[in-house]
């Protein structure tokens, strides 16, 4: 038996990740969109707005790479003295025991890559390609506990890869366009054990994967007037999901001890429009811009575990989630000190798509988001190439919100829920970047 949850949650363990969306929407692609809130900047030859309006690549004229590393560190309220384990979740199934929740997240280290790179061929247009990834790894995985208090949003929601490409066309001098994708993907996994009670020979197990990518779609529109830049961005929702069958049987006596099914949203991309507007000055540039997001499909990331025919019970499905689509504005300003230095400072509100006052069933939990940023970068020139170095600060603060969890178990049974009697939510995050771009 325990060598066939070993090879069920081993499979787990490589695919399971609670994601909301990505680490560019929350923190930036770079130090000169990081600075100003997490928005695009004028710059046409500036790889790092790949992600918020790649149309503007169409009117870049030189090839540019760019890359940043940053650190994300969190600071989330204390939850003590609440219900851990009750009827439903302890493990003898009759005890209530209080204790504390474990908010202390680990440090997030990213990195991100961009290549900006137009075509030879006049007004054919360019390649701009975004990579976004944990520092030293693909992906990290931590699922979280999954009774307890979780911000989901913040555990470890950073630490996979993506990949953003895009190719933007000139339409004349006042008009871009651009279509790209994302990438997520699909897994399915069977994993077969037969264990072995008798000294006459061992156990023995199988497993298969299949893993398929699947493409969501970004496009953009640009258009430069006297009044400055416009843009339209959409990208496309992405959901990619884990169905995983795991069964095990004893050989001697003949009897099946698990047979169950795994069902699991890995990550998941909201649908997002994004409407923005920069204008530029001799000394300054002012960058506006208000997404919408569509969290309508949206799944808690919660292992379901399905029987199919064993011995082992399902898990119980007792979380509800009040969902929301979400507005987030943005401001930000770039003042161009002297020539070569520019220092930016940005405002953004983010709503959250959890909605109500989570004291029902389930502890998926988070907070509207106030966000500070600033930064600054510095252009020279080596070898007769232009480079910038860039750095830039951002400060999250999470609404504070009270929990007050309502009588009985999440079963509707008598007792207390899980996280009662209650509890607070709310924290703050930091996060500081520096990087360097490189035109040629």
């Amino acid at each position: 038996m325990k060598l066939v949850l070993f090879f069920f949650f081993t499979l787990l363990s490589l695919f399971n990740n609670p994601l909301f969306a990505s680490f560019p929407e929350f923190y930036g692609t770079g130090p000169s969109t990081s600075s100003i809130g997490n928005q695009a900047n004028g710059n046409s030859n500036d790889p790092a707005n790949n992600y918020y309006i790649p149309a503007l690549a169409a009117w870049s004229t030189k090839i540019t790479l760019a890359a940043t590393s940053s650190v994300v560190s969190h600071s989330f309220e204390d939850i003590n003295g609440v219900v851990t384990e009750n009827q439903i979740t302890g493990q003898s199934g009759t005890s209530t025991v209080s204790g504390q929740v474990n908010t202390n997240y680990e440090d997030s280290y990213n990195t991100n890559i961009h290549l900006l790179f137009p075509l030879k061929y006049k007004e054919a247009g360019a390649i701009g390609i975004s990579y976004f990834a944990p520092i030293g790894g693909l992906v990290e995985t931590n699922s979280g506990h999954p009774f307890l208090p979780e911000y989901s949003l913040y555990r470890a929601r950073y630490r996979r890869t993506q990949i953003h490409a895009n190719y933007a066309l000139p339409l004349g001098e006042s008009w871009a366009i651009s279509l790209g994708t994302h990438i997520g993907f699909q897994a399915s996994a069977r994993v077969n054990t037969q264990v072995s009670l008798d000294n006459g020979y061992g156990s023995s197990g199988s497993a298969k994967t299949d893993i398929k990518p699947s493409l969501g779609i970004i496009a953009s529109l640009a258009y430069k007037s006297n009044l400055g830049l416009s843009y339209f961005t959409f990208q496309q929702e992405m959901k990619s999901n884990l169905e995983a069958v795991a069964t095990g049987d004893i050989s001697n006596p003949p009897l099946t001890l698990i047979n169950v099914g795994l069902e699991n949203m890995i990550y998941y991309d909201p649908h997002i429009l994004r409407f923005g507007h920069v204008f530029e000055s001799d000394l300054a540039e002012f960058s506006m811009s208000l997404e919408y997001q569509m969290w309508d499909n949206y799944e808690a990331p919660l292992i379901k575990v399905r029987n199919l025919g064993g011995t082992v019970k399902a898990s119980g499905d007792y979380e509800r989630l009040n969902l929301r689509n979400t507005f987030t504005p943005k401001i930000g300003v770039a003042l161009n000190i002297i020539e070569s230095v520019k220092v930016m400072a940005g405002l953004a509100y983010r709503q959250s798509p959890l909605d109500g006052d989570f004291s029902g069933s389930g502890n998926t939990i988070d907070s509207n988001v106030y966000m500070l940023s600033s930064g600054l970068t510095y252009d020279f020139k080596l070898f007769t190439k232009d480079i910038q170095l860039g750095a830039s600060l951002q400060y999250h603060k999470l609404e504070e919100k009270t929990v007050t969890k309502t009588t009985g178990q999440e079963n509707g049974a008598s007792g207390v829920k899980i996280g009662s009697p209650g509890f607070k939510v709310g924290g703050n995050i930091l996060m500081a970047m520096g990087g360097a771009k490189i035109s040629f």
